[in-house]
Parts: structure tokens; C-alpha cells; sequence
């Protein structure tokens, strides 16, 4: 019994990410960090994902007809190379700040909205109720 080769075009790779293993979106969503939606991994292929340098990351894909198709490899690469491009920022914002330390937030509240500071308006405070009970003799 004899084995049967198959022939190679020349310049392809058979272990290479783009010769096999390849997964449909919603397949990759189910292997990806974080389980993202179908929808996301398509904005991550189509637009990428604005790291804190400015920079857009894409996630590696190929398209065959009307399918989008990506590899584990190439998941892997993309968070790689967010989290490469982050860290640059934080390193040179640590650089330019020189260590600053956090300032604590002094407000007692969520910073109110114009929808709250109407609502405020429109509602009487403690005070303004006390006043006019007292003025009323109660």
C-alpha cells in the first residue's frame, strides 16, 4: 500500500494560519476571551479597536465569498497586540507625569445630570420644607 502525497502550490505553507483551522465569527466568538458577540468580532475585523495610542487594531481575517473567517492564532495576536499598544501608553504617560498621585474625588454624589439639576429644581429641599413649616407655625 503506498501513501499518497499531496502536492503543495509553490509558496504555500500547509501549517500556516491561512491553510486551515479556519473559524466562522460566531465560532470564533465562542473560543474568544471574554465570549464577544458575532457582531463584535465582525467590528473587530472590519474596523478594529481604537487602542490608547490612537491606533486601530484589527483582528486578522480572510473572506472567502460572503464569509468572514479567522483562525485562534490570530485571536490571540490581536489581544497581544492591543495589550502591546497599551502597555506603550501607560509606559509614556508614566514618563511624561513623572508619578503623579491619584487625587481622591471630594464629591458626596454621581455629578449630577441636567435632568437631576431639573429634577432638584423642581423637587424642595429639606431646608426650603422646614422654613415653611415653621412660617406656618407647625
Amino acid at each position: 500500500m503506498t501513501t499518497a502525497s499531496r502536492a503543495v502550490a509553490p509558496g504555500c505553507d500547509p501549517c500556516s494560519p491561512a491553510s486551515g483551522n479556519h473559524l466562522t465569527l460566531t465560532q470564533a466568538s465562542k473560543i474568544a476571551p471574554g465570549r464577544p458577540s458575532t457582531n463584535c468580532m465582525w467590528r473587530w475585523c472590519r474596523r478594529g479597536v481604537r487602542a490608547r495610542t490612537g491606533e486601530r487594531i484589527c483582528l486578522e481575517h480572510i473572506r472567502v465569498g460572503g464569509k468572514i473567517f479567522t483562525t485562534a492564532d490570530w485571536i490571540e495576536e490581536f489581544g497581544r497586540r492591543l495589550a502591546a499598544a497599551d502597555a506603550a501608553y501607560f509606559e509614556s504617560q508614566g514618563e511624561h507625569n513623572g508619578d503623579a498621585q491619584v487625587q481622591p474625588i471630594t464629591s458626596s454624589g454621581p455629578t449630577p445630570t441636567p435632568g437631576r439639576r431639573r429634577h432638584a429644581k423642581s423637587q424642595p429641599n429639606q431646608e426650603h420644607i422646614e422654613r415653611a413649616l415653621h412660617k406656618a407655625g407647625l
